[in-house]
């Protein structure tokens, strides 16, 4: 059974008149009726009484028009829902990403984007893990996203944005505050607020790649995963941290920011995409991306 068959029953239904409901359908009286004849086979029950000159429903082809019509009907809709919902969805853009890009670039993109978009819907989701942001761009549950490492996936490609260096975070307190540059010599005895290597594996990786160089171990008070938290924990002086060079423009009063010297581990930032599938409105929003990027 198709939806054919049951549009061709039903206009039979509503005409009982062979020769008309063709008409209405563009289709030959002897093409119709055998469409017909193939549902009644299929349903393994006649639907019309025919004559020469007379067609008229049986009980059951009255008992089917209804739920043939409610068939019809229900499909109508569900065509109609997808069409609108793709409709919407090209002015509809879902970007997430990583706390640097969503509180200090995302802004500026999407005032600039708007200069020529206005209209266009923009839903922000703020995911800490490149891996989950992958998995929500390849399920379509993302549009663009802002991740720290580069995506290689066949569906997935991203694009560099920028490097910047790590640097310590001190209380002004501190009297390493008043260094020029810092190593990990410098503050192996001071007590250091880490990252949880799940949350934060470039910034943990990076603060222990540089004490396995000296063969020492850091000196862990305790671990954060939101930045604001660990500035008021250093503000307090409970200890002191490895940030990216960006979260000078978060800080609070009574910190300092010393460069860490020397370290290979620099913070990358990449936007990825899906390599096809894209609306024109996402393509156009990647494109401010990389102009304002630069």
């Amino acid at each position: 059974m198709d939806i054919r068959q049951l549009e061709c029953f039903v206009s039979v239904a509503e005409e009982l008149h062979f020769r008309k409901a063709g008409e209405r359908l563009g289709l030959s009286q002897s093409a119709l009726s055998e469409r017909i004849s193939a549902l009644e086979h299929e349903l393994g029950a006649r639907l019309f009484f025919r004559t020469t000159r007379q067609v008229s429903l049986t009980q059951a082809g009255a008992e089917f028009v209804q739920d043939a019509k409610k068939i019809l009907s229900d499909i109508e809709k569900s065509v109609s829902n997808v069409r609108h919902t793709a409709e919407s969805d090209l002015r509809h853009i879902r970007v997430s990403g990583v706390d640097e890009a969503i509180s200090m670039l995302l802004p500026r993109m999407l005032l600039a984007f708007r200069e020529t978009d206005p209209n266009v819907h923009i839903q922000v989701l703020e995911i800490s893990s490149s891996e989950q942001h992958s998995q929500e761009l390849i399920g379509h549950r993302t549009d663009v996203a802002f991740v720290r490492m580069p995506q290689k996936d066949e569906f997935i490609t991203s694009e560099l944005l920028h490097r910047q260096p790590v640097v310590v975070v001190l209380a002004d307190t501190n009297p390493l505050s008043s260094a020029t540059t810092l190593s990990a010599s410098d503050i192996a005895d001071q007590p250091i607020v880490g990252y949880p290597k799940h949350a934060r594996p470039i910034l943990h990786e990076a603060l222990w790649s540089e004490f396995r160089q000296i063969g020492a171990q850091p000196n862990i008070v305790c671990e954060i995963i939101d930045k604001s938290t660990l500035l008021q924990f250093v503000a307090h002086g409970l200890g002191i941290a490895l940030v990216p060079g960006w979260v000078r423009n978060i800080a609070l009063p009574g910190v300092t920011f010393v460069p860490f010297e020397p370290c290979d581990n620099q913070i990358e930032l990449y936007v990825a995409f899906r390599k096809s599938g894209n609306s024109d409105t996402v393509d156009r929003f990647v494109e401010v991306v990389r102009a304002t990027a630069d």
